[in-house]
């Protein structure tokens, strides 16, 4: 008989943006950012607890409004911009053992300022990992570039240089692009990451399984976002929170 894992998962909202104050807390359609990963994560018939983590007690109580199992409030190392995400999931880890006797099997990492997903492509991300838990380390949600980055360039010395072939001479990259590799990008839709990782002090690990998906993931990073978020949200048939 298969064990049944337990599954969690975090929605990682800091306060501290550098590009757009307080990103986590804009409306999208009538609710703050954050607000959609928390209800997502709540309507997965996989997850059996959400817990949201802020630096900020007024993020907590915005975010507690969408009801959450659990509040953390995130320590301030662990909340600038120069920490990285296992330094917050050990001390996510260390706080749901600690307070709440609670060690799952899976992280869900379900990143506050990303709105736009499908309830159906969460569920079948987690079931897809689920089935092959021992063969990977870790899940990984990415995009196929519609440019692959064996086409693209470092600048040296004001010249082009091949970012792959380390070379000036660029003849070669004028090929089209069908004679390269595709490549991906992370697009910050899921990340299953194993709790026994992070207590061994890493994340993914090497056998990170790929999830590519077609959903527009809109990372709040630009004002612009806000406006684009807001047009995916109105014109796609992506989650939305009920009235």
């Amino acid at each position: 008989m298969k064990k049944k894992l337990k599954i969690c998962a975090i929605i990682p909202a800091r306060s501290g943006s550098r590009k757009v104050k307080n990103k986590n807390l804009l409306p999208i359609k009538g609710h703050p950012i954050l607000a959609y990963s928390i209800k997502i994560a709540k309507k997965s018939k996989f997850i059996q607890k959400v817990v949201f983590s802020s630096d900020s007690k007024k993020y907590l109580k915005i975010a507690n409004r969408y009801k959450p199992d659990i509040l953390h409030l995130r320590s301030k190392k662990n909340a600038s911009y120069k920490a990285t995400d296992l330094d917050f999931l050990k001390e996510i880890s260390k706080f749901l053992i600690k307070d709440y006797k609670y060690d799952p099997d899976l992280f869900i990492l379900l990143r506050g300022n990303c709105p736009t997903r499908n309830l159906s492509v969460l569920n079948d991300a987690i079931k897809k990992f689920s089935k092959v838990y021992h063969k990977y380390s870790s899940l990984r949600s990415v995009t196929k570039m519609s440019e692959t980055s064996y086409k693209t360039f470092f600048i040296k010395n004001k010249k082009l240089c091949g970012a792959f072939n380390k070379k000036y001479d660029i003849e070669s990259l004028n090929l089209p692009k069908e004679h390269f590799n595709e490549t991906y990008a992370g697009n910050g839709y899921i990340d299953i990451i194993k709790s026994q990782s992070v207590k061994k002090n890493f994340i993914h690990g090497r056998k990170v399984l790929a999830y590519v998906n077609k959903d527009i993931c809109v990372d709040i990073d630009y004002p612009s976002d806000i406006v684009y978020a807001n047009y995916i949200m109105k014109n796609f048939k992506y989650f939305k929170i009920e009235k």
